[in-house]
């Protein structure tokens, strides 16, 4: 596979543009030889004709035969081999065992999705009878139409451009178009060229993938200003999602955004959890937060304890393991900016306590920030939201409640977030309930002694939250359900049985699951 630097539209390369950019290595901060070009709005444009163009034949297909595609795709991946791994390690210095790891995941989805697709209840097919003073109505799900997809920086395979919001949207039947991420541009390009590929082997229309690369917000802004577009996947800063979140509502015809942000995934921990496991849970705690350099969106960035003498002794082991733990790599210089700029506003609140870290390494040959603890009083987070903010890294920030009122006031001031997590003992069941159900409604995925970094691809999986989490709490970016971002239902009224699609049939030709009346049957009618 050699490298190009360019856009792939629609089965070609192009590179109309004079703007470029480099990839660079995190750990030397050396830039790489090959310029990728940034597209035209051109280019863009033409992305998203032929992803159009796609759909009007795409939305014939059955479920089997964009199931055959996937699964094309998730062979291509793997015939990439270790150039791929080498590549996306040479720009993410995330490691060749976190990267072989999420390779497994981002091809497993994919394959996933393909199996859910030939099983066929996705489509959630509904019929109701007709009846006296009730017409015969039937339902199930359809696909939107292109899609853009925004790649993400800490994942470069599992939520970048072969990731789960690529793969639920191709499952879907929609057409895709990845604005790639700049911080892994080389890597990218492998997974169009491989994508296009299996476009062309299955006989799909060549609109069905275009990939647009871009270190600015051009790229990004044209794209989900084209009309084209049908909805967007986004996973990325709570100020970029804001910007794709306004951008799309602005338009004369607004569209959905389904925006991953920002979270800082509150963990409570229990008196009678700190007396019987706190060295578990300190470890379980530090090895939570240092986890790929604290670039996680589910890292546990605020840590909820009652003030006590046994609460203090935590916070000061956390802190010396912490102070022991090696500094990682962060991706990138963004990155490494960003995270000074979120805890430069934090520190400086007269409330906030710097137990260890709180800057850059500045002499570092690598993009690196210290591990941090930090400290404060419940009073001052619920005085001011922005000690709420996401610190995206190796960064946490203990909040010391007075007691169970003040915790419980604290929870209630808390903003959305992916998670939330509670460690807690036997004897706490019965007074730590009405805590658990009211962190359920801060997050869209509740935890019991656990820690929230690893999220399995499962059908049950939620991986959404309330703003500024996510800007659709009701759907998740991971697991199955994740298709349905992408499909929207249509009911068919008294329509006749040789034109309803074949989901809705009487005969039920393709043998799934159907809701006939109240009841769930394969039968025919």
């Amino acid at each position: 596979m050699q490298l190009t630097g360019k856009n792939y539209i629609a089965g070609e390369t192009s590179a109309e543009g004079s703007e470029v950019f480099y990839s660079v290595d995190p750990r030397s901060k050396a830039t790489g030889d090959l310029p990728f070009c940034s597209a035209t709005q051109a280019e863009v444009d033409r992305a998203v004709d032929a992803a159009v163009a796609a759909f009007a034949e795409l939305r014939n297909y059955s479920s089997n035969r964009i199931a055959d595609f996937m699964d094309e795709i998730a062979a291509r991946i793997d015939g990439i081999g270790d150039k791929l791994l080498h590549t996306a390690d040479r720009e993410t210095g995330l490691g060749l065992p976190r990267l072989t790891g999420e390779r497994e995941r981002t091809t497993g989805q994919i394959r996933a999705f393909a199996s859910l697709l030939r099983e066929g209840d996705y489509l959630r097919a509904i019929i109701n009878s007709e009846g006296p003073g009730q017409p015969s109505v039937r339902q199930m799900q359809f696909p939107v139409g292109p899609v853009a997809i925004f790649a993400a920086s800490n994942f470069p395979f599992a939520f970048a451009v072969p990731g789960g919001d690529t793969a639920s949207a191709i499952a879907a039947g929609c057409p895709i178009v990845v604005k790639a991420h700049p911080g892994h541009p080389a890597t990218s390009e492998l997974f169009a060229i491989a994508i296009s590929a299996a476009v062309e082997a299955q006989g799909f229309p060549a609109g069905m993938f275009s990939m647009v690369q871009g270190a600015g917000i051009d790229v990004g802004q044209w794209l989900v200003a084209n009309d084209g577009i049908e909805a967007v996947g986004f996973t990325g800063s709570l100020r970029g999602g804001r910007a794709i979140y306004d951008a799309a509502a602005a338009r004369p015809r607004p569209i959905p955004v389904y925006a991953e942000m920002g979270s800082v995934n509150p963990v409570l921990i229990t008196q009678a959890a700190l007396a019987n496991r706190g060295d578990e849970l300190a470890n379980g705690l530090v090895g939570s937060i240092t986890l790929g350099t604290g670039q996680f969106c589910t890292n546990p960035g605020l840590i909820l304890l009652q003030n006590s003498p046994a609460s203090q002794e935590f916070i000061a082991s956390v802190t010396a393991k912490m102070n022991a733990a090696p500094e990682g790599v962060l991706l990138n210089a963004a990155i490494e900016q960003g995270l000074q700029s979120a805890v430069s506003q934090t520190r400086d609140n007269p409330n906030i306590s710097i137990l260890t870290g709180g800057e850059a390494v500045a002499d570092s040959d690598f993009f690196c920030f210290r591990n941090t603890v930090m400290q404060t009083t419940a009073s001052a987070i619920r005085a001011d939201d922005a000690l709420q903010v996401e610190h995206f890294g190796p960064v946490t920030l203990f909040v010391l409640c007075e007691d169970q009122d003040d915790l419980r006031e604290t929870v209630n001031a808390l903003e959305g977030n992916l998670t939330s997590t509670v460690h807690a003992e036997e004897d706490d069941l019965e007074s730590i309930g009405d805590l658990l159900h009211q962190l359920r409604e801060k997050a869209g995925r509740v935890i019991w002694n656990g820690f929230p970094t690893g999220v399995a691809v499962i059908p049950a999986m939620q991986h959404g939250g309330p703003y500024p989490a996510t800007t659709a709490p009701s759907t998740t970016s991971v697991g199955m359900n994740a298709i349905y971002r992408f499909m929207r239902p249509i009911a068919f009224q008294n329509v006749p049985d040789a034109l309803l699609p074949d989901p809705l049939k009487d005969e039920n030709p393709l043998g799934i699951t159907r809701l006939v009346d109240g009841v769930n049957t394969d039968g025919a009618l």
